[in-house]
Parts: C-alpha cells; structure tokens; sequence
C-alpha cells in the first residue's frame, strides 16, 4: 500500500475512534442523574381572611414528596388574633383536623400528636403510616386548621419546623417550608374554605356563600305621653236653707192680730223631715182606741161570766 492510502487509513480509523468516544460520553447510561427538588411543606391558602368572630379552614399540605412514610409539623400563631376551633370536642384539649396525605387510602396510619394551644399560640401534629402500608409519593393534605378571628388585626401561621421521613427510620426526606398569614377583619371579602371532613378519603366541598351581616331592626317611635286627667271641678257648695221661723213666734203674731192662728206648711210634719205624716198618727190613735175597746170589751165579759159561774157555784 502507499503511503497515501495508509494515511487516509489512519484518517477514517482516527475519526471512527473519536465519534464512539463522543457517542459514549453522551449516551444516556453514562449522563450524570439530575437532582429531583425537594418537596415543599407550605400553608394553603398562603394569605386567608376572616371576618370578626368567624372561621376560616387553612390547610397544611405537602406538595411533591417521593416515598413519604411519616410527617411531623409545628406551627405557631398570634393568639390574641386567632384561636383554634376544636375538631373533637368530645376528647380533652383543642385539636386540628386529620388530612389525607399520609393517610387511610393508602393503608392504616396512626396520628401519635394532634395538639393546639390557644393560649401559647402553637399547634403540633405527627402523623405515620403503619406496616404493611407501602410508602406514598405525590401532593395531599396532612391536617387542616380552622381559626377564629378574636381580634382586628393579620397573624402569621409559620411552619416553625417540617420533617419528612421513608419507610426506615433513618430515611430522612429533606424538605422546604412555606408559612402563610390570616388577617382578620370586620368583614371578610373572601370565600370561605372548604369544610373539612374527618379522617376519610372524600374530597371537601365548599362551603356555602358568607352570611350576610343582619340589618338592624328600626328603631321604634315612642309612644306619646298620656294626657294627665283633668282635675275634676269641686261641686258647688248647696246654699244653706233659711231657717224655719219656730211656731211659738208665729202663734204670738197670729194672737196679737186677734185671729187663729192656722197651721202652716211649714209646721206640719213631712217625710222630708224624718216625722210620720198627720195621717198616719190618726191610724195610729184610731186603731189604739180600737184595741182599748176590745180590750175592755173581752174583760168585761170575762168578768161578767166568772160572776155567772160563782153564782151557780153558791146555789148549789
């Protein structure tokens, strides 16, 4: 061969050799991994509002997680802003919601810590699945936190600390945080959050329209004042009737005229004067004489009998 075939040899052989050192360094079996990013812990909505004396749901979720097995959350809080509205009152102490992620749908599970202080202002909740439940990937709610507005005024809810683990207890999952805030206010504008259900795989729905502020009753008119009574007018004093000239004084004027003196109206007796009337006293004398006749009558014959009955007594 001459020495310019072996050098166009050389040539091909050279650029074979270099285009399957190129292909090997690009294949895929040999790129290096690309790093997943870390899921995220975070408060949903980030910023809520409630109305004064209300409530407002605010879930805790996990958002992209790879072979999650167990979580642990601490939160914190204003309390003299929020409280938390018990989800079991039927157990001792203030409690959150359970969530779904991890949860029952993917095999029984097991809430060590569900705990909320209203007077530190902090809540704290673990949650495990338990063997033979399989780890979980993917974005769910871990808990939901219904507050109360106490007060005017915007509280943080900080994700104080997250800790995410795999099925071993060393299997640590790195995480990130992301607190949220409420503010509370005379009225809210928002909608409210969903209602959240208990421990259970069904999706919340939202719940009904904000209640509308009562508007006050009308004031009502008073009643006016009675008109006080009017004072009655004393009845007028009878005039007093002139006295009545006595009898004997009329008798000594009729005797110096030289005539009989004749009984006036004014001396008889009537029934306005409480005596009896003339009449009645001649009833009165008339029916007495009768009686004294009768009387004398009945003695007389009484006695003239007795003296019949004695004589024939003596004579015999």
């Amino acid at each position: 061969m001459s020495l310019l075939g072996r050098r166009t040899v050389s040539v091909a052989a050279a650029i074979v050799v270099l285009s399957m050192a190129i292909g090997g360094a690009l294949s895929p079996q040999n790129a290096s991994p690309v790093s997943a990013a870390d899921p995220v812990v975070g408060i949903d909505p980030a910023s809520a509002e409630v109305a004064l004396d209300g409530t407002v749901d605010v879930d805790i979720v996990i958002t992209d997680a790879t072979d999650l097995y167990a979580a642990s959350v601490d939160l914190s809080f204003d309390a003299a802003v929020l409280e938390v509205v018990d989800a079991d009152p039927g157990r001792s102490g203030v409690q959150v919601f359970t969530g779904t992620f991890p949860g029952p749908s993917e095999g029984p599970s097991d809430v060590t810590i569900n705990t909320a202080d209203n007077t530190a202002g902090t809540i704290e909740y673990d949650v495990t699945l338990l063997v033979p439940a399989p780890p979980v990937s993917g974005s769910g709610t871990l808990a939901t936190v219904r507050f109360r507005g106490k007060a005017i005024g915007t509280s943080p809810v900080a994700l104080e600390s997250a800790a995410l683990w795999g099925p071993g207890p060393s299997d640590g999952i790195t995480t990130t945080t992301a607190s949220g805030e409420v503010q509370v206010a005379e009225s809210a504008t928002d909608t409210p959050q969903p209602t959240p259900t208990s421990a259970s795989t069904a999706t919340r729905t939202p719940s009904g329209t904000p209640r509308e502020t009562n508007t006050p009753a009308p004031t009502r008119t008073p009643r006016p004042t009675n008109t006080p009574a009017s004072t009655k007018t004393p009845k007028s004093t009878a005039t007093p009737k002139p006295p009545m000239e006595k009898p004997e004084s009329t008798k000594a004027a009729v005797a110096a005229a030289g005539v009989q003196p004749t009984p006036s109206g004014g001396a008889l007796p009537s029934a306005g004067t409480g005596e009896m009337p003339a009449q009645v006293w001649r009833w009165f004398f008339l029916s007495g004489a009768v009686v004294m006749g009768l009387a004398t009558w009945a003695f007389t014959f009484r006695f003239y009998a007795r003296q019949k009955e004695n004589e024939r007594f003596w004579h015999r």
